[in-house]
């Protein structure tokens, strides 16, 4: 797999309502409220990797951040503003402490996105896909103006008719082949026929039967053709032969 499809983008998904929810009005409020603001969503893109937990590992230890730690990693900020925003956010429930002693985001789940790049591409190439589709033209080819959903039950309904045409085809019982044959007053024997068709699934050539009946009318047909006469061929004897071309008064006499 292609290294760019690999690579992941993080972003944080806030509704409309984000920035005059009571929570970022309350800390707008506050003397460097916009900072409190941005902090917070600085801190909530570098929990991506631990599930929004504000954390490192370091080999089998997983080490709390601390003031001091936040404060050098988004720069930016002051020891006194990290110190007063993590108060702030755990008042106001935007972090928790948990009984490990380790700051989470709250509701991380639904604040953060994420996508690779590979997945991007593709959903950037159905996107334009839809506007062809939406447009009339695909491939080269006109395609009915119809909107998706409307084409999808076409495409269904086309796709389910020719499925029961396929199903329509049931191989007939012996009794049936029979009574076919009497009415018909042929010597199709039942029993071979449906034999032979069984043998090959039910088969003609390539293809699925489609009529039996009709393949009856076939073996009734072949059946119905004359058959050559095998004639034995005479050997003559010498006296024959002799006698034959010698006597041609006896040509008549001669047994053939």
């Amino acid at each position: 797999m292609a290294e760019y499809s690999k690579q992941k983008y993080y972003w944080i998904k806030l509704t409309d309502k984000f920035l005059t929810s009571e929570t970022v009005d309350f800390l707008l409020s506050q003397k460097d409220g916009a900072n409190y603001v941005v902090l917070y969503q600085m801190l909530c893109l570098k929990s991506v990797n631990s599930n929004g937990e504000l954390a490192r590992q370091i080999g089998d230890i997983i080490v709390p951040f601390d003031e001091i730690k936040i404060q050098r990693d988004c720069k930016h900020f002051s020891i006194d503003t990290v110190r007063i925003a993590l108060t702030l956010y755990k008042q106001l429930g935007l972090v928790y402490e948990q009984d490990n002693g380790i700051l989470k985001i709250a509701n991380f789940d639904r604040l953060i996105g994420s996508q690779t790049e590979g997945a991007e591409k593709k959903q950037i190439q159905m996107q334009k896909r839809k506007k062809l589709l939406q447009g009339g033209q695909m491939g080269g080819q006109k395609v009915e103006n119809f909107p998706l959903d409307i084409r999808d039950k076409r495409i269904d309904i086309k796709e389910k008719n020719i499925k029961e045409k396929l199903a329509l085809f049931t191989p007939p019982t012996i009794e049936e082949v029979t009574a076919y044959c009497k009415e018909r007053g042929n010597n199709v024997d039942a029993e071979q026929f449906i034999a032979f068709y069984s043998s090959k699934g039910w088969m003609v050539g390539k293809n699925k039967m489609k009529d039996w009946k009709s393949a009856v009318i076939t073996w009734e047909r072949r059946n119905a053709k004359p058959t050559e006469t095998n004639y034995t061929q005479r050997n003559y004897t010498e006296d024959e032969i002799a006698t034959l071309f010698t006597d041609i008064e006896n040509f008549d006499n001669i047994a053939i």
